[in-house]
């Protein structure tokens, strides 16, 4: 009896157990890896962190990735002159759910792989015209009929030209480098990226056709006491004083010991 429900537990626990080969990829499929896929800005973080994606891919074909942030809203104004050499506003919008990084990285030539129109589609184009289309401009003063697609245009276009001198945007050709079926491209965060999940999308072009391979995330965020000094700066401007007020006095103590010593010397 007693062998007889050994029996019955090892069959049970044989047909419980997780059959991992089953979800195993099959041989020569094309591969994403991101490292590190969290990015951590501390007090003392560099001006750029960096990411790295490596992968697999046939032979002949060519790599495309894109990254694109998080989503934010930006209150903008718009200057004019006066009088013919004073400039005064002239407009105010805010420009809503528009990227604040997007980047296009390619192993060639972008223009020789992928036609116009599928870089349109995909959004895969130099001058990111998927983010007009994607973004909304909401004018304080309604303007008029004929004048409020050029407005929304020159809204984001002013956007995009401040995120591309910044390093946000970023249309790389060529940056994807391949060698013996492995791919390996990186990518630069600037401080200035927002914190938040980021979409990557990993593109092979195989015999002239672009298709997704799959897709990915990775998330920037600040370090707790990031997070700490923001939640008190914004609810407790008291307490974020004194914690100022504080660091200064330890900072100056610690240079004067220093200097001291080196006087002393």
């Amino acid at each position: 009896m007693r062998h007889a429900a050994l029996c019955v537990l090892t069959l049970f626990l044989i047909a419980a157990a997780p059959r991992t080969t089953a979800f195993a990829e099959s041989p020569g499929a094309s591969v994403l890896q991101i490292a590190p896929k969290v990015l951590e800005r501390s007090l003392f973080s560099k001006p750029s962190q960096t990411s790295v994606m490596t992968g697999t891919c046939p032979a002949n074909a060519e790599v495309v990735i894109k990254v694109v942030s998080p989503t934010r809203t930006f209150k903008l104004n718009r200057s004019a002159k006066s009088l013919g050499f004073v400039w005064v506003p002239s407009g105010h919008a805010e420009v809503v759910g528009v990227p604040v990084m997007y980047a296009v990285l390619s192993s060639a030539r972008m223009s020789d792989i992928v036609s116009p129109a599928e870089q349109e589609k995909i959004g895969l184009c130099s001058d990111f015209r998927d983010v007009y289309q994607q973004t909304n401009v909401i004018f304080q003063k309604d303007p008029p009929g004929n004048e409020s697609v050029r407005l929304r245009r020159e809204y984001v276009a002013g956007l995009i030209r401040m995120f591309r001198e910044g390093g946000l945007y970023q249309y790389r050709e060529g940056a994807v480098k391949i060698e013996a079926g492995a791919f390996r491209v990186e990518l630069g965060y600037p401080a200035s990226a927002p914190l938040g999940e980021y979409k990557i999308f990993f593109y092979l072009v195989e015999n002239g056709v672009l298709r997704l391979v799959c897709d990915d995330r990775i998330r920037v965020k600040s370090s707790p006491i990031i997070d700490w000094l923001s939640y008190h700066a914004h609810n407790s401007p008291a307490m974020y004083g004194i914690f100022s007020a504080l660091v200064a006095v330890a900072v100056g103590l610690f240079v004067g010991v220093v200097l001291g010593r080196g006087a002393g010397h």
